[in-house]
């Protein structure tokens, strides 16, 4: 069962990624912070990560710039911003924006592990 570790400061908008993603039948890993969140990449190695870009003083792509091994990764905002973007394009990242669409998410998700396997 492929694990997705899910990177957001905001607690209702992490249990619902959680749960659309445990009834997708993935195994979900969760965390507040980037530093909870590198915790989980060492320890938990997930297929893939799912990570809100601005995370307290750390920000999403920072995570995924200091990751020790290449990811799959979707980077989600609120925000347009088209540096952003193209900094997420340039750490292999898909970009999307809140709020996220279920059947979106799960495409892209299922897209991006089929790719990885």
């Amino acid at each position: 069962m492929p694990k997705v570790l899910v990177v957001e400061d905001e607690a209702a908008t992490r249990r619902g990624l959680e749960a659309l993603l445990q009834q997708a039948g993935y195994e979900v890993l969760v965390a507040a912070s980037v530093p909870q969140a590198q915790k989980a990449l060492n320890e938990d190695a997930p297929d893939l990560i799912i990570t809100d870009v601005r995370l307290g003083e750390f920000n999403g792509l920072q995570l995924l710039a200091t990751s020790s091994r290449p990811i799959p990764a979707i980077v989600a905002t609120a925000f347009a911003d088209p540096a952003l973007e193209i900094e997420a394009a340039r750490l292999g990242a898909h970009y999307l924006l809140k709020p996220i669409v279920p059947t979106v998410l799960l495409a892209l998700v299922e897209d991006l592990l089929s790719e990885k396997r």
